[in-house]
């Protein structure tokens, strides 16, 4: 009976321990995708400030080029 007991604890102390072992995995593959998945997002931002720079730039040029045909139209209606 004694051993019946015991042998049942062991059975449910392997039960946790590989329960254990499998949630120590999980927990180590999570860590694993969060990272990556942050490295993608600092990538990401990144590229959309890079963008906004850029539609920034375009911006002011085609600004330029708008003020000078201004320039122009004024010049030849006058």
């Amino acid at each position: 009976m004694v051993t019946d007991l015991f042998n049942a604890l062991e059975q449910k102390l392997e039960q946790v321990l590989s329960k254990v072992n499998a949630l120590q995995e999980a927990n180590v593959a999570l860590h694993q995708s969060l990272s990556e998945k942050e490295q993608a997002v600092k990538e990401a931002e990144a590229a959309l400030a890079r963008v906004s720079r850029e539609r920034e730039l375009v911006r002011e040029r085609v600004d330029k080029i708008l003020n000078r045909l201004k320039i122009i139209d004024t010049g030849e209606s006058a």
